[in-house]
């Protein structure tokens, strides 16, 4: 049964591992090569050209990474992993409540799903080296 416990830290602490390679390999992308920043947005003319918006989601998104893994140096690493699960979580409930105050028309729920599953793939796509840039 310890030898149980040990694997399942193992396990949990692989995993932690796996997302902070993924995480910085991400901001490098967003942040450092798309040049992604949350002032993207400043000194726009309206209507926001979709270049200063496609910007300001890389920069929004490099944002709450780094605090997802600010939040994880918190912890001991032993619990880094259930506060990776736990930001998931709040994570998707933020998207639902965002997608909740749009335009039903607009069909939020699809394109929020479908981000939602961008995200998730995205750790599968590290070997396809397609390059797909999705908003």
């Amino acid at each position: 049964m310890c030898g149980d416990l040990e694997e399942e830290d193992t396990e949990a602490e692989r995993l932690y591992a796996a997302f902070l390679h993924a995480a910085h390999s991400a901001l490098h992308d967003m942040v450092d090569h798309r040049g992604g920043s949350r002032n993207r947005l400043d000194n726009q003319e309206s209507p926001v050209p979709d270049a200063a918006v496609h910007g300001y989601m890389d920069g929004l998104f490099g944002d709450i990474l780094n605090a997802c893994i600010k939040d994880g140096r918190r912890v001991a690493e032993s619990d880094r992993y259930r506060v990776l699960a736990s930001q998931a979580i709040v994570l998707a409930r933020v998207a639902g409540f965002l997608a909740g105050q749009l335009d039903l028309r607009e069909d939020p729920l699809r394109t929020s799903v479908a981000a939602l599953m961008a995200g998730y793939d995205a750790r599968y796509a590290e070997h396809d080296h397609d390059g797909g840039h999705h908003h």
